[in-house]
């Protein structure tokens, strides 16, 4: 997957259009109404479309999922099919598969999983600038490296993932933690 230089609203694929699928509705949390992750919105009519989306929350109308933004990503990818939804964050240093709980290992399925153990190799050879590729499950996470996963447990809304990474003899080690979230600045 490459990194967008695009600014402003990303630009949707030509052809693609989110149609039936309304499986962001479902992975994805809403701030403005405290839905969490892995459960659906109460606004969404599953396979149908949001009842209000002509006047849907500012964190809804910002969203894109990289199936619609990202070119090199074909039809199994499209989340009602792969069962997850992809999201970068982060100017693009963070990739979560958003999965559907009713699905949890939708992401181990070939050729998902290739492709986030690849994404997590670009992500350690970026070094030092780590950049994390996970997959959340609700409020479980896990996080992908290319040597293992790492199954953080649950992520409180107030924690993040924190990847370190240092020199040995051997090579590189990669430390994966999770720690509180600083405050944002005001």
């Amino acid at each position: 997957m490459s990194a967008s230089q695009h600014f402003g609203p990303p630009i949707v694929v030509t052809g693609r259009d989110c149609g039936t699928c309304t499986l962001c509705c479902k992975v994805v949390g809403v701030r403005e109404i405290s839905k969490p992750a892995g459960v659906w919105c109460p606004h969404c009519v599953s396979g149908k479309r949001c009842t209000v989306y002509d006047t849907r929350y500012a964190s809804c109308r910002s969203f894109y999922c990289q199936w619609m933004i990202e070119p090199g990503l074909g039809p199994e990818w499209k989340p009602e099919r792969a069962k997850f939804v992809l999201v970068k964050t982060e100017a693009g240093h963070h990739l979560s598969a958003c999965v559907d709980p009713g699905y949890p290992s939708a992401w181990r399925r070939s050729p998902y999983y290739e492709n986030l153990k690849h994404w997590a190799a670009e992500g350690v050879r970026r070094w030092p600038d780590l950049h994390l590729v996970d997959v959340m499950i609700g409020s479980r996470c896990i996080v992908i490296l290319p040597d293992r996963d790492v199954d953080i447990g649950i992520l409180a809304p107030d924690e993040v993932i924190k990847l370190e990474g240092k020199e040995t003899a051997t090579g590189r080690i990669i430390d994966v933690r999770k720690v509180k979230a600083e405050p944002a600045a005001a």
